[in-house]
């Protein structure tokens, strides 16, 4: 009683591959971090222009590095460092039954033991190259975004690092507890790619009284705009995942999101989805 949690979700995409998100509850943002999001959300606004205008291009061309960075860097990042994150004194670990406790926990440690070092190794990267790029000014008009990118990728990475360490921190000294969702673990029960007569969005959950149990059918443009992703990436590379398929698509996602309520959830795991399914099928180089 009295104990401030927060919580990390384990979403399996394949048999053998996690997406991973964290929701900072009881967290005090560090200067850093304030600064961070004033400066995130004046990026957001250049989301308005016209994409065929300078600022509208940059916008993209910015977004799809961002797309490019490792989820896992981004989950991270989500974690509170340790003096943002102080009043948090255990963390709930969100995980469905096919998983064991002892293999989320080990998979877990093994992340944060050595994604710290990697991070801190590319902060100081960063760092060195922060002068260099502060002369990438082309003309006073434009904004120097080298410059802006490379400092966006210092604080990224020790964000991260912290992160990592904080996890590391609650793992060592026995400050969590591996929660089994019971809905999360009937969403996986039938959870094989479906066989070609069916679309990858047409499984249905047994039971009632909860959001997912209910058949999953798409009902708006952006659900038939994934499910046609779906449908073209598995079709296109099924000998290449025939060995460990997708157990949830991106509609899978979204109805996660609306059943825990965290508007965080769907992007964060649909970026993890879509960058393992990329690493899967990518032609292997000989």
């Amino acid at each position: 009683p009295g104990q401030k949690r927060m919580r990390v979700f384990v979403i399996p995409i394949t048999r053998t591959q996690w997406a991973l998100h964290c929701n900072p509850t009881n967290s005090v943002p560090t200067r850093m971090t304030r600064w961070a999001t004033v400066a995130y959300e004046k990026w957001s606004k250049w989301s308005t222009y016209p994409r065929n205008s300078w600022r509208g291009k940059i916008y993209n061309y910015g977004e799809t590095l961002m797309d490019k960075i490792d989820f896992r860097e981004y989950f991270l990042k989500e974690i509170p460092t340790k003096s943002e994150g102080a009043l948090v004194s255990k963390v709930d670990i969100v995980a469905p039954s096919i998983i064991a406790q002892s293999e989320i926990l080990h998979e877990l440690r093994v992340l944060a033991a050595t994604q710290d070092p990697y991070h801190r190794k590319w902060m100081k990267c960063c760092c060195y190259l922060l002068p260099l790029s502060s002369l990438f000014t082309l003309v006073p008009v434009i904004p120097n975004f080298p410059f802006f990118y490379n400092l966006f990728r210092v604080y990224s990475h020790y964000k991260a690092s912290h992160g990592a360490r904080h996890l590391l921190h609650f793992l060592e000294s026995g400050a969590y507890e591996v929660v089994h969702d019971s809905e999360l673990s009937r969403w996986y029960s039938g959870g094989a790619l479906p066989g070609p007569s069916s679309t990858p969005d047409s499984r249905t959950v047994t039971g009632s009284g909860d959001s997912f149990n209910e058949a999953r059918t798409p009902n708006s443009s952006s659900d038939r705009e994934n499910d046609d992703f779906d449908r073209h990436t598995l079709e296109s590379t099924s000998r290449l995942l025939e060995d460990d398929p997708p157990l949830i698509t991106d509609n899978d996602i979204a109805r996660m999101a609306s059943y825990f309520m965290l508007p965080a959830f769907e992007p964060a795991i649909r970026r993890a989805r879509h960058q393992i399914i990329a690493e899967k099928t990518k032609p292997v180089q000989h």
